[in-house]
């Protein structure tokens, strides 16, 4: 025999794949290569008699099977990948990796994807469309902060106080303050700002303390949302990374399509996988041809390929490929045989005749066992329905905008897709029943085995020499492998005891070997198996000399003065199984070198007499007896715990998560109209208050009006009132009442972008106004002058010049200057009264037109805020609409949970019925006599029977399950259970 494991031979993976080729026929992988490959034969000669000797309705299996192998050494390549990377990848991870690998489109996203959590990869497209809304404008006001802050003069500015370096910076400079304030931000430039001056330090800073604001009010607001918003939005200078967002979708696309697994989506998170992907895409060692597309879940193709794909962890490349080969040479038998198979359900004849096949062969108790079989028709039908039940529901456009409406639909989309994952496939099979020989190092474990597999042969034994044993050997004796273990502990090392713990894990049974002590470290393992609940025989292995004839034939006369000292060594271990609270296991004294002995011996009677005297036919029927009683009954419960744990997870996890989201709807649908109402009423106020200070503005710049209108007719004109309406500040109330909204919005936990019409007022709209009339001095001289003469005139006219006198006297000329100089004086105010009264009409117009100005402003700033309310409103409304029918779509997939919670629980009472009816058949009772059942493992086993058969069915379980199962055992009549056909309404 080789030193690998039985199972990880070829033989046992062609025995494998038989076993699952006739699994309908329920026969284990126990009953053997050779046995299993004569019912096959039998299989198809029945077959071809009833007339079915064609291909299954798949088609022939091979491709199927090769496709399997090829996965299989895909998965081994990827492991030797990551371990080329200095990495570690399990089979069972690398089988994962493979379906990443497959995917298309993949490898250009994996930049995108680095650093991505593992959170992220589980929300769905609606949390990454909320956060697509919110985190960009959250991130708008860290970025206009950033642009102004001049990191590179102060990259370690935020060291220090900056709001205490402001305060004190901007004191006098000759202040000690100011002085110490300087030279502490100085401490932390570049040398290029020593030149600066404080107030210039001042300005600069104001600017760091604007970013560090908007930084702490970004970190605030992402505390209040899931960690993994930070990957799409690590920091203001990254902004919102929509390559990740992409390829975000694309992944959570892919996994909710079904295209590849959460589990398996799970693993982009880890770096060593990335690179793994990387590295496979872009070699040709890694095939990532698409196989065929997958068979019908019932079907033999079906069974052969993912039975294949579970044991594959178990077997290198040259025994799959070996496999393989096999196969191909045999496949046109196998074709026929699966085709038998996935027909037979159907055909009642067929049926007929092949059931009887079985019990032609001279198989080991508890080989034939239908409940693989029944297992897979269970999940085929749940999964089925759940197939049929949950499709994907599209949403409104509006959904995103409630995140307690995509916190709802989070929740949902999570729960299917736990419930699709829960339908995994089924374990692998199991070939030949595995005893591990396992006990402290030098206690006679190979001397053991080799008796009990009839091996004569001496080499191995160690002599009374430590860790001879150093690895795990199996060797097959009929329907059972024997594993040969390393010793417990050994001196110097502990890796031989890890060996032989991870055998003994393994094993379907474990045989103690005890020699003449129990050390602490064997104590602890021996205490550890048997609070596992591992079926365990317990062996005081005599060590008597038995190495001449003379010796061995002392031995067969008096056996009993070598077994004396057996009852103290039974005691010690029954007290270390006591100190733990475990039962004491079965204890047998042998002596295992008598028996090796004696098969070796010329003189066959005193062989025969020294096997008999060392008491191994008695160990191997106690052991015959505890792998017929409890490991065969285990296995049994573990394949049925394998199909069951995730079923009944799902169960337990939508029983909690159900009455929550419930609540959560109906709170939605209570909440929807006041909510709407409550919001739409605060937006009304919003738009009084911004209405009240667009009043008070409009007030406060009429007000201003007399000087404005005193600064305008002139050349600037244009200029000056473009001055006056920006500093009016009025596009003030509109950028508050957006933020108003917003907020609002925002505080009921729901998404509004306002978007304002953008403006339509132009700096060119200013008021027609006339230039200014003014007093002029040309106009004034020119009054005085027309005003003088027109006097002197008159003068003349009146008086008249006398004829004689060439020249008036001095009092007539100065009548004449008088009367002159007044004309003139009231010409000038005659001048200056007409322009003050145009200057007043001018100033009456103007400010007419400057008032019609401010009211036309003023209107289209107030339109402007009705136009924001009035689209935020309509917004509001078209998004109440929308979750209206969108919480009816939630509300339609949540019954369908609930409906599937009861088609899950009936799929575990289906499971617990097989179970039942499988462990009633093996104690020997009947197992028609069981009509339902129900397990909580650990805790409770119901069994409903009828009523007559009752006590029969309590008995036979009770008495032969009563180490298998923790469970409390109740059976009861099923005519008084009063619950129907036994399906939880819960």
């Amino acid at each position: 025999m080789t030193d690998s494991a039985a199972n990880d031979r070829p033989a046992s993976l062609r025995t494998e794949m038989l076993a699952l080729l006739v699994e309908p026929l329920g026969v284990d992988a126990m009953a053997g290569q050779a046995a299993l490959r004569r019912l096959a034969e039998n299989v198809d000669t029945v077959a071809r008699a009833c007339g079915c000797a064609g291909l299954p309705p798949s088609g022939s299996t091979l491709p199927w099977v090769s496709g399997a192998v090829a996965a299989c050494v895909e998965e081994h390549e990827l492991v030797r990948l990551a371990t080329a990377q200095g990495g570690t990848l399990t089979l069972g991870e690398a089988g994962a990796l493979r379906e990443l690998t497959r995917l298309e489109g993949i490898r250009p996203r994996l930049q995108a994807l680095a650093g991505v959590p593992v959170e992220a990869l589980r929300a769905d497209l609606a949390a990454v469309a909320v956060a697509e809304r919110l985190l960009p404008g959250v991130l708008e006001r860290c970025r206009r902060a950033d642009q102004d802050w001049p990191e590179e003069i102060w990259p370690s500015i935020r060291e220090i106080d900056v709001d205490s370096a402001l305060t004190d910076l901007s004191r006098p400079r000759v202040t000690r303050q100011a002085a110490a304030a300087r030279e502490v931000v100085l401490q932390h430039s570049v040398s290029a700002a020593q030149d600066l001056r404080n107030r210039d330090l001042v300005t600069r800073l104001e600017k760091v303390r604007d970013f560090i604001a908007a930084e702490t009010a970004y970190e605030a607001f992402l505390s209040e949302r899931p960690r993994w918003w930070r990957w799409l939005a690590p920091d203001a200078r990254s902004g919102f990374r929509a390559d990740r967002r992409d390829a975000l979708a694309w992944a959570i696309e892919a996994r909710d399509t079904g295209a590849v697994s959460g589990s398996a989506l799970g693993l982009l998170a880890a770096d060593d996988a990335r690179a793994v992907i990387e590295h496979a895409s872009a070699t040709t060692s890694v095939t990532t041809t698409a196989s065929p597309s997958r068979p019908p879940a019932t079907s033999s193709a079906d069974r052969l390929a993912t039975g294949l794909l579970a044991v594959a962890s178990r077997h290198d490349l040259d025994q799959l490929r070996a496999v393989e080969s096999w196969y191909t040479k045999n496949a046109a038998l196998f074709d026929r045989v699966a085709a038998a198979m996935d027909v037979r359900s159907t055909e009642p004849g067929l049926r007929r005749a092949l059931d009887p096949l079985v019990g032609e062969l001279a198989l080991p108790s508890g080989t034939v066992d239908t409940s693989r079989t029944d297992y897979r028709g269970i999940q085929s039908a749940l999964r089925a329905e759940v197939e049929a039940r949950l499709q994907r529901t599209p949403y409104s456009e509006h959904a995103t905008e409630s995140e307690d409406l995509v916190r709802i639909i989070g929740r949902i989309g999570t729960l299917e897709r736990e419930l699709r994952d829960a339908m995994r496939p089924l374990p692998a099979v199991r070939g030949r029943l595995l005893v591990a020989i396992a006990g402290r190092t030098k206690s006679g474990k190979t001397t053991l085995r080799k008796a009990l597999t009839r091996d004569a042969d001496r080499t191995g034994i160690g002599r009374g020499a430590h860790r001879t044993t150093r690895k795990t050997s199996a060797f097959d004796v009929g329907s059972v492998t024997y594993l040969d273990t390393p010793g417990f502990a050994a001196k110097d090392d502990d890796f031989d005891a890890r060996r032989a713990r991870a055998a003994c894990d393994s094993a379907d049974a474990v045989v103690w070997n005890y020699a003449d002590t129990l050390r602490d470290e064997e104590a602890a393992e021996l205490q550890r198996l048997l609070l596992s609940g591992k079926p365990l025989l317990a062996v005081v292995n005599v060590k008597g000399l038995v190495n001449t004839p003379v010796r061995l034939q002392l031995f067969a006369d008096l056996p009993e003065r070598e077994f004396k000292s057996a009852p103290g060594h039974a005691v010690r271990i029954a007290q270390v199984a006591i100190a733990v609270g475990a039962a004491p296991p079965d204890i047998l004294a042998v002596h295992s070198g008598a028996a090796h002995e004696a098969l070796s011996t010329a003189d066959r009677e005193l062989g025969d007499r020294a096997l008999r005297a060392s008491r191994l036919p008695e160990l191997e029927q106690s052991l015959a007896r505890l792998l017929a009683e409890r490991a065969i009954p285990l296995r049994a419960v573990r394949l049925a715990e394998g199909v069951r744990a995730p079923l009944a997870a799902i169960h337990d996890r939508l029983g909690e998560e159900l009455p929550d989201i419930d609540r959560a709807l109906d709170d939605l649908e209570r909440s929807a109209p006041s909510e709407q109402a409550a919001l739409l009423d605060a937006f009304r106020i919003a738009a009084r208050g911004a209405h009240d200070r667009l009043t008070a503005g409009r007030q406060h710049a009429k007000e201003q009006l007399p000087k404005l209108i005193g600064e305008l007719g002139g050349a600037d004109h244009a200029r000056r009132w473009s001055d006056f309406v920006t500093g009016l500040g009025w596009e003030g109330p509109v950028s508050a009442l957006e933020s108003e909204l917003e907020r609002e919005t925002r505080n009921r936990r729901r998404v509004l972008r306002v978007q304002s019409s953008p403006p339509e007022w132009r700096d060119d709209q200013h008021p027609r106004v006339q230039p200014r009339p003014a007093v002029k001095p040309v106009s004034v001289g020119t009054a005085a002058a027309k005003g003088a003469a027109t006097a002197l005139l008159s003068s003349l006219t009146a008086k008249g010049i006398p004829k004689k006198l060439s020249v008036p006297p001095p009092a007539v000329a100065a009548v004449y200057v008088a009367e002159t100089l007044t004309a003139a004086s009231k010409a000038v105010s005659g001048e200056v009264d007409r322009v003050r009264q145009a200057k007043d009409e001018w100033t009456s117009a103007t400010t007419e037109l400057a008032e019609a100005g401010l009211d036309e402003l003023h209107d289209f700033v107030e339109a402007r805020l009705a136009r924001i309310v009035e689209d935020a409103t309509a917004r509001i409304d078209a998004q109440f609409a929308a979750q209206a029918a969108d919480i009816s779509s939630a509300r339609e997939r949540f019954e369908q949970l609930g409906r599937m919670r009861t088609a899950v629980r009936s799929a575990l009472d289906a499971i617990d019925l097989v179970l039942v009816r499988r462990l009633l058949s093996l104690a020997g009772g009947d197992p028609a006599a069981v009509r339902r059942a129900r397990r909580t493992p650990g805790v409770e086993l119901r069994v409903w029977t009828d009523a007559s058969r009752t006590a029969e069915v309590r008995s036979c379980l009770r008495e032969h399950l009563v180490d298998v199962l923790t469970d409390q055992l109740e059976v009861c009549s099923d005519s008084r259970s009063g619950e129907g056909d036994g399906t939880a309404h819960d």
